[in-house]
């Protein structure tokens, strides 16, 4: 599990395929219930108080991608409310600085001096990770709007 914090009111967590058993990835009701027990058993570290939009991002050969947006802050003071999206179909790309690592893969993206493939179009996953990271949601739009295809 890696943990980013932006701000007080914004963070990201990524949460490794294998916390997830693969019926999690197709049942919404079940995910959306395994992500509220893991923030909520995250809550004290976190320091989550208030309520929160979670967009989940779904993608069963990586994990899932959480973003946390806090809305406001609740009369409550140790209370917390989270109201989770779960996006299903959405794209995750692979970002990386080096074009060697994805040279093989077909439909190379190219923006902003970086390199982006498809994760389902890499074989050897686990290989490439140390070169990059995983982008989803908002910022594959920008990505997709901006590249160009190499």
């Amino acid at each position: 599990m890696k943990i980013e914090v932006m701000s007080k009111e914004c963070f990201s967590i990524f949460i490794n395929r294998l916390y997830f058993s693969l019926e999690d990835y197709t049942d919404r009701e079940r995910l959306v219930e395994n992500v509220k027990n893991i923030l909520k058993k995250m809550k004290s570290r976190l320091n989550l108080r208030g309520f929160y939009k979670i967009k989940v991002f779904v993608h069963e050969k990586v994990g899932v991608f959480l973003d946390a947006i806090k809305l406001e802050d609740l009369d409550y003071s140790n209370a917390l409310d989270l109201r989770v999206i779960v996006f299903l179909d959405e794209k995750i790309y692979f970002e990386t600085e080096d074009y060697f690592v994805i040279e093989h893969i077909p439909g190379i993206r190219y923006y902003r001096n970086k390199y982006y493939c498809l994760v389902d179009d890499i074989d050897n996953l686990y290989e490439v990770l140390e070169f990059g990271k995983f982008i989803y949601g908002e910022d594959v739009v920008q990505m997709l709007n901006y590249s160009i295809v190499l």
